[in-house]
């Protein structure tokens, strides 16, 4: 990078020098790179900018013509920037210092700045050159969220496996107490059993959220209408499913391109949350799936007539080890598991519910094959 400014800078001083009056250097480069070029004078107004800067900070190139460079700044940088002026003036050039810009319409756009100067005889110009910053700094925070949530989720499995352990080693122990009292023993075993299931649903939620880990995404065509059927029947035994009545809604011959073992997962959970959060002592609980084309995907609404959920938990929905109800017993990780595998397939999610009248989540997923044969429809259209 800094030899690409300094080489511009020396092309600079080269051409300002240049007999042909007519010859704009700064126009020269402002069209020959992709970031934002600006020059100003010893005063410190802009005298050039190139398109891409004037699109960025959402002005006509000659509305910038004659602005204080500090203009272009929102007021908590004008410090920064004067001691950054200052800097350029004893060093001729500074490379890659991050600061924003502010943008007509009070927005501001992160930006890389990197100066050089340029001197004739007692005069001094400056070139500017800004890199567009926004992609960084979405990966930047989207790192930032990743971590935390790799810190709260290796706290929170670390102090959740540890219960269950303390649990069945201490009911281990009462039972070498009490070998010789059968009632006692076989009490100890059903505790045992609900730890070792604790235990058990923490695991299978590591692993369903070790799945959208993965680097490459194995698509291939899966008949959904069949797949959901697989899954439903699959559920036959879990607890609460003979209290539910599920309704599908699929085309038969519906195919759709996708990740298999992630989809299920998706789906599962769905339908398992459905089922979990019944209201109880109601005799038409039903679940309601409807699978659909959309755009160039799917859209699939998983509906119930459950418990429901007031905004508040609406918001924390999809948060990791969040459970809304206390009722039943799990992981904690269900609904965030959902949200990541969506996202790792490029989709979109949402959720609508009403308590004590029911549930909508609703998920919209690209399907790849479809996605390339319409871009390659607009490709010959054009």
């Amino acid at each position: 990078m800094e030899t690409m400014y300094q080489k511009i800078a020396e092309d600079l001083q080269t051409n300002t020098g240049a007999q042909d009056c007519s010859f704009n250097p700064y126009e020269c480069i402002g069209k020959s790179v992709s970031d934002m070029v600006i020059s100003f004078d010893h005063n410190f107004t802009v005298t050039y900018l190139n398109e891409k800067a004037a699109q960025l900070l959402n002005y006509k190139q000659e509305e910038l013509i004659g602005f204080h460079i500090i203009e272009l700044f929102p007021k908590s940088q004008i410090e920064f920037l004067e001691v950054l002026l200052q800097e350029v003036l004893e060093k001729k050039q500074v490379y890659n210092r991050r600061t924003c810009f502010s943008v007509r319409g009070k927005k501001q756009l992160p930006v890389s700045l990197s100066f050089s100067t340029l001197s004739q005889e007692e005069t001094t110009n400056f070139v500017m050159i800004a890199k567009d910053d926004r992609q960084l700094v979405r990966a930047t925070e989207e790192l930032k969220k990743k971590n935390a949530e790799l810190e709260t989720l290796i706290y929170r499995i670390s102090h959740d496996l540890k219960g269950p352990l303390a649990s069945m080693n201490g009911l281990f122990q009462l039972m070498e107490l009490e070998a010789d009292n059968p009632e006692a023993s076989q009490n100890y075993m059903q505790l045992i059993k609900k730890s070792a299931h604790r235990l058990e649903e923490k695991l299978l939620g590591l692993l369903e959220l070790g799945l959208s880990k993965k680097e490459a995404i194995e698509y291939k065509p899966i008949p959904i209408r069949e797949k959901l059927e697989d899954i439903i029947r699959d559920l036959q035994s879990f607890p609460g499913k003979e209290e539910v009545l599920i309704h599908l809604t699929a085309t038969e011959n519906f195919t759709f391109n996708t990740e298999e073992k992630i989809f299920q997962s998706i789906m599962q959970n769905l339908i398992e949350n459905s089922i979990k959060y019944r209201r109880p002592n109601i005799s038409d609980a039903v679940t309601k799936i409807s699978v659909r084309r959309y755009k160039e995907g799917v859209k699939i609404k998983v509906k119930d007539n459950g418990l429901g959920m007031d905004k508040d938990l609406q918001k924390r929905a999809f948060d990791m080890f969040y459970r809304g109800h206390n009722h039943t017993e799990g992981s904690g990780l269900g609904m965030f598991i959902v949200k990541t595998h969506v996202e790792k397939l490029g989709g979109q999610i949402g959720i609508k519910s009403t308590p004590q009248m029911g549930t909508e989540v609703w998920l919209y997923l690209p399907d790849p094959k479809l996605y390339d044969e319409n871009y390659g429809k607009l490709l010959a259209d054009s």
